[in-house]
């Protein structure tokens, strides 16, 4: 159901004392270790099942060797994933998207991630921050509103600058997702990111407010076709997104698109991707997280999931090589629970206070608050990095 607020939402911040997070005076190291532990720890206490994965030490040339080599195998899967490449990229588009890449120290900053991990250290390679707590819609699957709490403490820009600064830049994050509730309500905020972390944010939007010019990517939800969508979020949503989205194409915006599957919408998948590939740049896929049991949205593991998932395999190897941005591993590994063995230590998540939330992006910082159900989770971020960055039955010790 839409409420159409209209205009941007005001911070309402204390201003008694200096503005103070305790992460903010940890070196990296100090930062990174303790918010491993932290969020360890509490996906350790919500579920005794959980595989801690520990990350393999180097321990000899001959393995140092190994690793080269694997990473040099992997090479061409990794440079299919670089950002701004067209569907059939040439190779002055490969050496562009390189390019691209390796200004700003991203190149530098990923590296340093990769000698961490290969090094057996976890860090967070990406960072997520809820910027505020409210949002001009309420659809019916998301997941936000089941750990929502009063509004107020909002954040101004000016703190939330000094958050990125004392946090994610510290952390040399390869990308920080700027999320809510709705997060063009507060475009200030967003323009603060955009100022502080040059193409290294994207801004996961509804997309029902103009989108305007950053230095990052767009991800717009969409939940179905039109009729589908609209009966998920709202009446007219759809066609107001649809041309907003294509308002900003035209003027050289960056827009993807990212769709949740649930039990309302799984049978419309192929019909989005047909409809927005030519469009949108990408689309990325993911499944509905239930947060409690027998949840009526969540597509249990089995026939109607397998079909589902086929279907956009198949798309991916037949027409568009491109356009779903999920993998073909990564699409496997969403047929199953595999959540007990969840990086979840690779997303450093704040909520809109900035306080770190667990035992993921998806939970709270709120102990008390409603967990996702991580046996069933669909969320795509996590399982990508599981399926897709490094094949976790040979860079983990489980």
């Amino acid at each position: 159901m839409e409420e159409d607020l209209g205009l941007e939402v005001e911070s309402q911040t204390q201003t008694v004392g200096p503005f103070q997070r305790d992460y903010f005076d940890w070196p990296e190291e100090e930062l990174a270790r303790r918010f491993v532990e932290q969020v360890s720890a509490g996906r350790l206490k919500q579920d005794g099942t959980f595989v801690d994965l520990k990350l393999k030490q180097r321990k000899s040339l001959t393995k140092r060797v190994h690793d080269v080599y694997k990473d040099t195998v992997n090479l061409p899967s990794l440079l299919k994933m670089l950002p701004g490449l067209p569907t059939d990229p040439t190779p002055m588009d490969y050496l562009h998207s390189v390019r691209n890449f390796m200004s700003d120290n991203k190149g530098a900053d990923l590296f340093h991630w990769w000698k961490n991990l290969r090094d057996g250290v976890k860090t967070p390679l990406f960072g997520s921050a809820d910027i505020l707590n409210a949002c001009n819609l309420k659809c019916v699957h998301c997941y936000w509103w089941t750990t929502r709490e009063p509004t107020a403490g909002e954040l101004s820009p000016e703190q939330w600058r000094t958050i990125i600064q004392n946090s994610f830049k510290k952390l040399r994050v390869a990308n920080v997702t700027v999320v809510g509730g709705e997060p063009m309500l507060r475009k200030n905020v967003v323009q603060v990111f955009s100022e502080e972390l040059k193409n290294r944010m994207s801004v996961v939007t509804n997309g029902t407010h103009k989108l305007v010019p950053i230095n990052g990517l767009y991800y717009i939800s969409i939940d179905g076709t039109e009729e589908t969508h609209n009966h998920i979020r709202g009446p007219n949503t759809h066609a107001k997104i649809k041309q907003n989205v294509k308002n900003f194409v035209e003027t050289g915006g960056r827009v993807n698109l990212n769709m949740t599957l649930n039990t309302l919408n799984y049978k419309t998948v192929m019909d989005v991707i047909h409809e927005w590939d030519g469009i949108a740049g990408r689309m990325s896929v993911q499944f509905h997280t239930p947060f409690i049991e027998d949840d009526p949205l969540w597509l249990p593991f089995g026939e109607e999931r397998n079909k589902t998932i086929d279907s956009i395999i198949e798309y991916g190897e037949k027409e568009n090589k491109r356009f779903v941005i999920n993998p073909k591993e990564h699409l496997e590994l969403m047929r199953g629970n595999w959540g007990y063995k969840c990086p979840n230590w690779v997303i450093f998540a704040l909520d809109y206070r900035g306080n770190i939330k667990m035992p993921c992006c998806m939970g709270s910082a709120n102990e008390n608050s409603l967990q996702p159900k991580c046996d069933k989770c669909g969320i795509a971020p996590y399982s990508g990095v599981l399926a897709g960055l490094f094949p976790h039955e040979k860079a983990l010790a489980m």
